[in-house]
């Protein structure tokens, strides 16, 4: 089972990058690569999470669910920002 999710989870991690390169190439936009990109990110660390616990993997989890808010409020375009 551990060894299946760890697999699980790497198979997110793969995803998340070629799901990003798709994304760019067909959309030509950075940004819906990048939220494309950390939305499977988050799943590869919250697939992680059902391993044995460790404090490393909750942290990492936990920073990429940071990051993916961040970046995503980073890169909202604000409707008097455009002129």
């Amino acid at each position: 089972m551990t060894t299946l999710v760890g697999y699980a989870s790497l198979a997110c991690v793969a995803a998340g990058i070629v799901a990003a390169g798709v994304v760019l190439l067909v959309s030509r936009s950075g940004r819906l690569a990048l939220r494309v990109a950390l939305d499977l990110w988050v799943a590869a660390g919250l697939l992680r999470l059902a391993l044995p616990p460790q404090w490393g993997q909750l942290l990492g989890t936990a920073a990429i669910i940071a990051v993916r808010q961040l970046v995503t409020v980073a890169l909202t375009p604000r409707g008097g920002d455009q002129g």
